[in-house]
């Protein structure tokens, strides 16, 4: 037996109640996302399906341009920003 919160329960049964086209948005999204439609649900619960839609289609377009294009190794930018800090930034003065 599941035992559903309070939460829970509204969004199970807000997905029950999709119109035939939102559920079909839903399976659209879940699709180019490559997950599940009850996976992507509780975010689209939370956000919206406008929201969902455009993170995906930013991740979609993220990944391509990655596909092409060589992005900046972690451990550069960190060094990066260690050099401005010791630059920049201000030391905490001691009082006392």
């Amino acid at each position: 037996m599941v035992v559903m919160d309070a939460k829970q329960k509204k969004q199970t049964d807000a997905l029950e109640a999709l119109s035939a086209i939102d559920r079909a948005r839903l399976e659209r999204l879940a699709t180019l996302a490559q997950v599940s439609a009850e996976h992507l649900w509780p975010d689209v619960w939370l956000y919206g399906f406008d929201d969902v839609e455009e993170g995906i289609q930013a991740d979609l377009e993220a990944d391509e341009y990655f596909k092409h294009n060589a992005g900046i190794d972690n451990a550069d930018v960190m060094a990066e920003a260690r050099k401005l800090i010791v630059t920049y930034g201000k030391r905490k003065r001691r009082i006392g």
